[in-house]
């Protein structure tokens, strides 16, 4: 996964995906929204506002076939956001300029929290990729 941005960029700092495990699902709160990574690849998260998806807004981005793009559920197949989820590492003492990245890896997909001046939440699973923050929403 790649991740681009403005302003000074902490280190990354990977986490433990096993403090974020309810069962055998990984749940975790991000800057941009609350996401899910099932053991099988499977990602999604509901944003927090709202994505936009071939200029449809969408409430969710999910990952769950490698023969479809990032795509929205419209919440069809229930949340992704966990009540309570463990939050992702962020620093609120640091200067707005700076960004602080927290990554999640589990089952093969990858998730990125950013905070700071380009807030997002990004995740990648199975050939595919979305982005959403404060400068958009990116899909593949």
């Amino acid at each position: 996964m790649t991740i681009a941005g403005n302003g000074v960029a902490a280190a990354d700092s990977w986490v433990d995906p096993a403090e974020y495990t309810v069962g055998d699902t990984v749940y975790f709160s991000g800057a941009m929204g609350g996401c899910t990574i099932r053991p099988n690849g499977d990602v999604g998260c509901e944003l927090n506002g709202r994505g936009v998806w071939y200029g449809i807004p969408t409430p969710d981005l999910a990952i769950d076939a490698a023969f479809l793009p990032a795509h929205p559920t419209f919440g069809l197949f229930g949340h992704y956001a966990r009540p309570g989820a463990k939050g992702m590492p962020w620093d609120n003492q640091a200067p707005y300029d700076r960004e602080i990245t927290s990554l999640i890896n589990y089952a093969g997909a990858t998730c990125v929290n950013i905070t700071g001046p380009n807030a997002s939440i990004a995740c990648d699973s199975k050939g595919h990729y979305f982005r959403y923050g404060v400068r958009g929403t990116e899909f593949r």
